[in-house]
């Protein structure tokens, strides 16, 4: 387990998938990431198993994120990196229900899973891929310092490539050192 100021993270385990379940078909979620397609029991266990696959393979992965509230925590969503396709790059995405959104709390959640999976890694850029027109998550990946580079194909369709170094990430102020 890891904090922030109003955040907790846990990696994502075999326990969690109930949570990610509801997760999944939250209708911001399934909207921006699985075009309105409600998602079974079987499309959670895939994603979940992708999930824990990455964390076997690496010391970093998908985080179950908690808010911390009144003493106690609840769940908000997951925030995570995993390699990028034989590249030296890991690539981020995050979801969070619908009523926890645009609260600043993603950027929250990112800057500690990134600044942990750089820590942990030598991968050299953190990459992104966000449909068009969600424009939610491009104001969330330019807050982070992302940047625009192109549209690409992106698992047969195309999409806006973002992407930030190392170097560049760990030049911004607000990244945090001490994880």
């Amino acid at each position: 387990m890891h904090h922030t100021e109003r955040l907790i993270f846990f990696p994502i385990c075999l326990e969690h998938e109930a949570d990610l379940f509801e997760l999944h078909n939250d209708p911001l979620v399934r909207e921006t990431i699985f075009k309105n397609k409600p998602q079974s029991a079987e499309d959670v266990s895939s994603w979940l198993d992708r999930y824990l696959a990455q964390w076997r393979k690496q010391d970093f992965g998908t985080w179950m994120v908690y808010e911390k509230a009144n003493g106690d925590a609840r769940f908000i969503g997951r925030c995570g990196v995993r390699e990028y396709e034989g590249t030296n790059n890991l690539e981020f995405a995050y979801a969070f229900f619908q009523l926890r959104a645009g609260q600043g709390l993603g950027p929250e959640a990112a800057r500690f899973v990134i600044t942990h999976a750089l820590k942990n890694s030598s991968k050299e850029k953190i990459v992104g891929f966000i449909d068009h027109g969600n424009a939610r998550a491009q104001r969330a990946a330019e807050k982070l310092g992302l940047r625009f580079i192109d549209d690409r194909w992106y698992y047969g369709r195309m999409c806006k490539y973002y992407e930030m170094t190392r170097e560049e990430y760990f030049s911004q102020p607000h990244h945090r050192t001490d994880l």
